[in-house]
């Protein structure tokens, strides 16, 4: 019986474990998740970063800021949120 219940706590606990902020992907199983704060955001769960801009720009647009693209990891995009001239 408690074989059955491991495999159950696991999911709810993937579950409550990432904020998801957007679907971005139709076909995607996990959303993205948006981190950052006034100088930088990084966009998790995405293929490139023009995937993520639209997500960057939204974030930084709360700091009345622009975001630029920093680099790529494996799954993530970095901007840099900058003073929009």
């Amino acid at each position: 019986m408690r074989a059955l219940h491991l495999p159950i706590i696991v999911l709810m606990l993937t579950g409550c474990a990432a904020r998801e902020d957007a679907h971005i992907y139709p076909l995607g199983l996990f959303g993205q998740r948006v981190v950052g704060n006034s100088l930088y955001v990084t966009i998790s769960n995405v293929w490139n970063e023009m995937d993520a801009l639209p997500l960057a720009e939204k974030h930084c647009r709360q700091y009345l800021k622009s975001a630029r693209f920093s680099h790529m990891e494996p799954t993530r995009a970095i901007f840099d949120c900058v003073k929009s001239n």
